[in-house]
């Protein structure tokens, strides 16, 4: 007969609770019991966070959501506590009022593509401070990419508003 664990995980952050929990308090996502989680993966080799770029500064839903985005692409990466001061030029974490924040590193080679999927999370995020937060000037909608004008105010292809 097999015994039943006394505890549950995260599916997320696979933190350790007690059996008696239903979600996890950090990731809002329900527990599950240790034999349900798929066995960890071993990271492959990254320099150290302070050797990489960083794409983004941000709570953890966003970066969950870039760091998704960049594991289905196959672009490595690293993820660890930030301070507002950690992120790149021309981002701004005022937004984010007290929250904890993480960073996302990538390689150099990596640091288009990533900085590209990161504008489209910024527009599903925060659409009213996408402009503030992405990084450069906008030539191309970053929810579908088409080509605006320098004067636009709406996407000709998918009509998002700019603000």
């Amino acid at each position: 007969m097999a015994t039943v664990p006394y505890y549950k995980v995260c599916p997320e952050c696979r933190t350790e609770h007690t059996h008696t929990s239903v979600r996890c308090a950090d990731c809002d996502v329900e527990l599950v019991h240790p034999d349900a989680l798929a066995p960890e993966q071993e990271a492959p080799d990254l320099a150290p966070a302070a050797e990489l770029p960083c794409v983004r500064v941000a709570p953890l839903p966003w970066i969950r959501a870039l760091s998704e985005g960049l594991e289905q692409g196959g672009i490595t990466h690293r993820v660890e506590p930030a301070t507002p001061e950690d992120a790149p030029e021309g981002q701004n974490c005022d937004v984010f009022d007290d929250a904890q924040l993480f960073g996302l590193y990538v390689e150099e080679a990596n640091c288009a593509a990533a900085r590209e999927l990161d504008g489209l999370i910024a527009v599903q995020v925060l659409p009213e401070e996408a402009p503030a937060l992405v990084e450069g000037e906008q030539d191309a909608c970053p929810a579908c990419g088409a080509a605006l004008p320098d004067t636009a105010t709406e996407c000709p292809e998918c009509e998002l508003v700019f603000g």
